[in-house]
């Protein structure tokens, strides 16, 4: 084997670490910008001095369709179309949190906090999400940061509880996921027109969004068990 060859599988076998690190550093910083949102409209009072509770519901329905609708069609986006629709997203999550939940900036956080670590945990040790010990410790690290910070910022009750759920809930959403996070990876092999960035933000989106279609199909089932309660009550 020459050593350009070499250079090459060495190249080719660090592909997946690099871009599920990668794709975890924008994830996280989709995160702390969502965090960053969340804290600015509360400090400045925006949401209660200019906006109506019924715009804000509004906004939310808006964000569930276009998260629901993109995570169905991302991979027909390119790289610009999908950066714009990240800071829509990410910008409607921070202005729906904070009306509807304003402790959300301190989970965000956390959920960022644990992305980051996975992000260097994996870079460093160039380990794929193919093993399941970059998700253990993507369990572990989330809920070690979530008591850190709930206890530097004295948090509640329940922003403990949703904290340490939010982080699991996104942990077995980055497990399901693997498969497609994979398959970013493999578009590095075949495409000429796919980049690390490109692939890495794909998989960052997907990821942000997979809570959204997490409560979108949530909500589904719950309306068509409603539907079917109330239809079985018919003579």
């Amino acid at each position: 084997m020459g050593p350009l060859a070499a250079i090459r599988i060495r190249q080719i076998a660090f592909i997946p670490a690099t871009m599920l690190s990668l794709t975890y550093w924008y994830t996280a910083l989709g995160l702390w910008c969502t965090a960053g949102i969340i804290w600015l409209t509360l400090y400045t009072h925006f949401l209660i001095t200019h906006v109506q509770p019924v715009v804000v519901l509004w906004i939310s329905a808006l964000l569930l369709g276009l998260g629901y609708g993109a995570v169905t069609c991302l991979s027909r986006f390119g790289t610009v179309v999908a950066t714009l629709i990240y800071i829509a997203i990410i910008t409607l999550t921070g202005v729906s949190l904070a009306y509807l939940f304003s402790s959300g900036a301190t989970i965000f956080v956390i959920v960022g906090i644990m992305f980051s670590l996975n992000a260097l945990f994996i870079f460093y040790l160039n380990i794929s999400s193919g093993l399941f010990r970059p998700l253990i410790f993507m369990a572990v690290s989330g809920i070690i940061a979530a008591i850190v910070v709930n206890s530097l910022v004295a948090s509640s009750t329940m922003v403990w509880i949703v904290s340490m759920l939010t982080v699991l809930v996104w942990t077995l959403i980055t497990a399901l996921e693997k498969s497609t996070l994979h398959g970013y990876a493999r578009m590095l092999y075949h495409s000429e027109f796919s980049s690390l960035p490109r692939c890495a933000l794909f998989g960052a989106l997907m990821l942000y969004l997979g809570i959204i279609n997490a409560v979108v199909t949530l909500c589904r089932y719950i309306i068509l068990m409603i539907l079917e309660i109330l239809l079985s009550f018919r003579p």
